[in-house]
């Protein structure tokens, strides 16, 4: 993910963080909840908090994320809700 181009999917795992700002999700979590495939999952996850948008826990055996408290402010996080604004019927 080079940061030029967003996702259906990244906006789908967004879509859950942005609904529990608080909440920490592992990757299996958000495929659960967003039906995108695990591998999709995974990398979209580890590339998230490249741009600040997600915070990482390591906790064993696997990472949690949650929505950065800075992430409104942040020029891929405001791309990512006009993109998931464009995807609404």
């Amino acid at each position: 993910m080079t940061g030029k181009r967003i996702s259906a999917e990244q906006v789908k795992i967004m879509a859950v963080f942005t609904a529990e700002p608080r909440g920490w999700f592992n990757s299996n979590a958000i495929q659960r909840k967003t039906e995108v495939s695990t591998s999709s999952a995974r990398h979209d996850l580890l590339a998230l908090p490249k741009f600040s948008v997600l915070e990482r826990l390591e906790v064993f055996p696997s990472y949690l994320y949650r929505l950065s408290p800075k992430a409104g402010t942040l020029p891929y996080f405001q791309r990512l809700q006009e993109a998931a604004a464009a995807m609404r019927p």
